[in-house]
């Protein structure tokens, strides 16, 4: 558990850094690969990661008893990935298919897709949705 304690900050980041790589991966391997089973097992290991960081946060407090900015910072990503995270993951999940779908030369997305992405766009709407914290993706 001391090697834990020493290394919790390069634990975290390799995680953070290994969640992001998962998330895009699923993206090529599900649109520039077409490899839909295949891609499914990068959005587990971003949750699996997920999960590691925050037992990582349980363990070091734990250890040491007191809740310190280490813990604070992995909540906070906690949070924000299973809150505002999903809505940013939609997002980047549509540029990708926009982006990818370019690259082939298929379109990827729906006119649904389309309708929300120009949604979004709307100043009226985000004000509307940040005020009353009503988010529609």
């Amino acid at each position: 558990m001391g090697l834990l304690n020493e290394y919790q900050w390069e634990i975290f980041i390799t995680a953070e850094v290994l969640s992001m790589v998962a998330l895009l991966l699923f993206g090529v391997v599900r649109y520039l690969l077409g490899r839909h089973k295949l891609s499914l097992s990068f959005l587990l290991a971003f949750l699996v990661l997920l999960g590691i960081e925050a037992l990582l946060a349980i363990l070091i407090y734990r250890e040491t008893g007191e809740f310190s900015t280490f813990q604070i910072i992995i909540t906070v990503f906690v949070i924000y990935a299973c809150t505002f995270g999903i809505f940013d993951f939609m997002k980047l999940d549509r540029w990708m298919r926009k982006t990818i779908g370019r690259w082939r030369g298929v379109e990827l997305l729906t006119a649904k897709d389309y309708r929300i992405m120009e949604r979004n766009k709307d100043p009226k709407f985000i004000a509307k949705n940040i005020a009353g914290v009503r988010w529609r993706i």
